[in-house]
């Protein structure tokens, strides 16, 4: 069942008398009149309303034109979700359908707010994280309209799934509304998939920082504010850097050129991280840790790419310059890179063909329905394989798992491989790689992989491939920010460097390094985590040495 049929109560609470006389020093009231816009969707919203007096229709509209309603509030509620801790663009639109009066909470207090008043704090940020999630299964957001199955379309549908932001897809060849919106639009063949965004703007096959800038997900980074420290990357090691350091009182800027969470987000599930007897998906619990960095007040530009890290001309301005992808800049006076690292390539002709369509480097639920009923192929024999071979049997006809070497017993953990021992549609196929990819028009119809000792090839009708076959240091868009690395290019830290240097810093004096990409880490979620809240005790040790 839908989650606003389950959890209804704690998505829409009633405040009582008191509760809101507590809000009220953090926020101003304003009145309405009946038909008044209090916020629409794809316009930026001031802050989150507490309803004193009158009634609010909220509604989202449909890719045709016409509303659906979402719900009615009255007096006691509060009209927000997610994207209002942020300032970000409203997902929907709230229009007064009586006179009334409401409190108006702007961002900034209501990040305030959440962490004065501990118990109304947690029942507001529930109500806030549950209406972004009941908003991602009704599809509101941007409409993607494209051929089911097409490179682009999968593209950008995977990109706003693991930023955890809200989208519907119409399929252009069987759905009549999205055949409709392309005769209206006159969209051709190759100017698919046709994106309409919340506030009317519609783009032509977009990159993903084109659609990022259009729904209002990333803005621009304000030049002139000289954050305390600028983490580069989004994974566990950069969250938790900006969950500790936001709320120890650090100015936090965070900087992904994807998404949030890494490559632990893509995990379909995490059984071994402390505290989740039953397991967690990598999404939920990295959307968990974006969202608490949002509450402690960090800023997080995503997507957005670090090109080069230079001194910065002037000193009032802190000590680094980050120049992003975009044009702008941003000003630190620390640096922490937790750009990860990134899974590697497989070495066989025509890979680049089959990328967009058919060879796919995480398992997400878009990716394990697109093989439902299907055989594939999975390569890898880490954790991270082991997860996707278990999520993705659930679907799909049969998972051929292949790993070079003679077994998993060297490389995954023991309660995943008796996991998959019990799976009857997987099958371990030992001491193999792929050979041959063949296919047509960007799609994959058959992978051909042999036998490295006995040289016997097996050739499958697989549309799909996965491939989780190790990593490589994030480390190309270094080349501006340039720090010592070892012989496999992650970066060195402390000791490594020789006596004097602080822990987790880099040989760059204030540029720090955590998580997969730094030499000598444990490669595991928790060991990220940790070095993430480490790091903050080096920053604070910096930064007062800096300001003697």
């Amino acid at each position: 069942m839908a989650t606003f049929d389950t959890r209804h109560d704690q998505m829409f609470p009633h405040l009582e008398a008191e509760e809101i006389a507590r809000l009220r020093r953090f926020g101003e009231v304003r009145r309405f009149a009946a038909g008044d816009m209090l916020f629409h969707a794809g316009g930026v919203s001031p802050g989150m309303y507490v309803l004193l007096a009158g009634q609010v229709k909220i509604v989202r509209g449909d890719p045709l034109g016409a509303e659906a309603l979402v719900i009615d509030q009255g007096p006691g509620q509060f009209l927000a979700e997610l994207a209002q801790l942020s300032g970000k663009p409203a997902l929907v639109s709230g229009r007064a359908t009586t006179d009334g009066e409401a409190l108006l909470i702007a961002p900034d207090r209501l990040r305030a707010l959440l962490i004065a008043e501990a118990e109304l704090g947690e029942r507001i940020m529930r109500a806030l994280i549950l209406r972004r999630v009941s908003l991602i299964e009704t599809g509101a957001g941007p409409v993607i309209v494209g051929p089911a199955g097409q490179g682009d379309v999968l593209r950008l549908i995977s990109f706003l799934n693991r930023n955890g932001h809200p989208n519907q897809f119409l399929d252009s060849g069987a759905d009549e509304g999205g055949r409709a919106l392309i005769e209206r639009f006159q969209v051709t063949a190759d100017e698919l998939p046709l994106v309409l965004c919340p506030g009317g703007e519609m783009l032509r096959n977009p990159s993903e920082q084109a659609l990022a800038r259009c729904i209002g997900l990333v803005g621009r980074v304000d030049p002139d504010k000289v954050y305390d420290v600028a983490v580069v990357g989004a994974g566990p090691a950069g969250l938790a850097t900006a969950v500790y350091a936001a709320s120890e009182g650090l100015s936090v800027l965070v900087l992904d050129a994807r998404a949030f969470g890494g490559q632990a987000g893509a995990s379909a599930r995490i059984e071994n991280y402390l505290g989740f007897p039953t397991g967690v998906s990598g999404m939920a619990l990295m959307a968990r840790a974006y969202n608490q960095a949002q509450k402690f007040g960090a800023d997080l530009a995503i997507p957005d790419a670090v090109t080069t890290v230079e001194t910065a001309p002037d000193p009032a301005h802190g000590r680094f310059r980050l120049n992003l992808s975009y044009g702008d800049a941003a000003h630190a006076r620390a640096v922490v890179i937790a750009s990860g690292a990134r899974y590697r390539r497989l070495d066989v002709p025509g890979v680049d063909a089959f990328e967009a369509a058919s060879i796919h480097y995480w398992a997400s639920p878009l990716e394990r329905k697109l093989c439902a009923g299907e055989e594939v192929v999975l390569i890898g024999g880490g954790n991270s394989a082991g997860q996707a071979t278990v999520f993705l049997a659930g679907q799909a006809a049969k998972v051929w798992l292949l790993v070079r070497g003679p077994g998993l017993e060297a490389t995954m953990s023991k309660y995943l491989i008796d996991r998959i021992k019990g799976l009857a549609n997987v099958e371990l196929v030992a001491e193999s790689e792929v050979t041959a990819l063949a296919g047509a028009e960007g799609a994959l119809r058959t992978v051909t992989w042999r036998h490295r000792k006995s040289g016997a090839e097996t050739t499958r009708p697989i549309r799909h491939l996965f491939l989780f076959i190790g990593a490589e240091p994030n480390t190309a868009w270094m080349e501006g920010c340039p720090v010592r690395l070892d012989n496999r290019g992650f970066v060195l830290t402390g000791d490594q460097l020789g006596p004097g240097r602080r822990p987790l810093e880099t040989s760059r004096d204030g540029v720090f390094a955590i998580g997969d990409v730094r030499s000598g880490s444990v490669k595991r979620v928790a060991a990220a985590v940790g070095e993430g809240a480490q790091v903050v005790a080096a920053l604070h040790g910096y930064l007062a040495d800096s300001l003697v």
